[in-house]
C-alpha cells in the first residue's frame, strides 16, 4: 500500500506499507498433491489470524496499522485433513520440512486432542519435506499410532474428559493470575477520596 505522508515542513513524501506476510510454507501444497495423487479429497485446515500490533504505531497518513499474523493448525497440530472417497479412510497430516520433522511429530504426541483423533479412526500422518542433491523434493512419512502414546497413559480416552482438564487448566492459569490478598480481605470497589 502506498501512501502520501507530510514531513511537517510542505514536503510531501511517500510511504509504502509493506505486506509483512510470511511466504507460505512450500511442504503444505507439496503434501496436498502427494495425497491426491493417491485419490484423497484435500482441504487445508490451518488458517492465519490476524491482530493489529499495539506495540507498532499507525500510518498519520492513512492509519494503516502493522498487524500481528498467527498460522493456526487444527486442534493446534493439524495441517491438512483429507478423505478417500473408495476407502473409508480420513487422514490428518502435520506437515513440514525435513529439519524439523522430529519436533513435529513431538507436537502431535504431546497434544492430547491428537490421542482423541487416533481413537475415533482418523488416521494421523507427519510427513516432512526434503531436497535431494539434484533440488527435488523428497518425503518423509511417519504414521503415528496409539502405541505411540503409550508413555501418556494419563491423556484422556473420550472429548468430555478432555474438556474438563482444558477448563481445570484455565481456572488454575486464572488463579495463578490473581492477586495474593490476606484472608478474608477484598479489593476496594471505591476510592476514599
Amino acid at each position: 500500500m502506498l501512501c502520501a505522508v507530510s514531513d511537517g515542513k510542505g514536503n510531501s513524501m511517500r510511504r509504502t506499507h509493506s505486506d509483512e506476510r510470511k511466504k507460505p510454507n512450500p511442504t503444505t501444497p507439496l503434501t496436498r498433491e502427494w495425497l491426491r495423487k493417491q485419490g484423497y479429497l484435500v482441504a487445508t485446515v490451518e488458517q492465519w489470524q490476524m491482530w493489529d500490533d499495539p506495540q507498532e504505531k499507525k500510518c498519520l497518513a492513512c492509519g494503516h496499522q502493522p498487524e500481528i499474523k498467527i498460522r493456526s493448525d487444527l486442534f493446534g497440530v493439524f495441517d491438512l485433513i483429507g478423505f478417500h472417497p473408495t476407502d473409508p479412510k480420513v487422514i490428518v497430516v502435520q506437515t513440514t520440512t525435513g529439519s524439523n520433522h522430529s519436533a513435529r511429530k513431538l507436537k502431535v504426541l504431546a497434544s492430547m486432542e491428537a490421542k482423541l483423533v487416533l481413537l475415533a479412526g482418523v488416521q494421523v500422518l507427519v510427513q516432512s519435506w526434503t531436497k535431494d542433491v539434484e533440488e527435488r523434493w523428497r518425503s518423509r512419512e511417519e504414521w503415528i499410532t496409539l502405541a505411540d502414546y503409550k508413555q501418556a497413559p494419563h491423556y484422556p480416552s473420550d472429548a468430555f474428559t478432555l474438556a474438563k482438564i482444558q477448563k481445570d487448566d484455565r481456572a488454575a492459569r486464572r488463579k495463578a493470575k490473581a492477586p495474593s490478598l490476606p484472608s478474608g480481605a477484598s479489593l476496594p470497589l471505591e476510592t476514599p477520596f
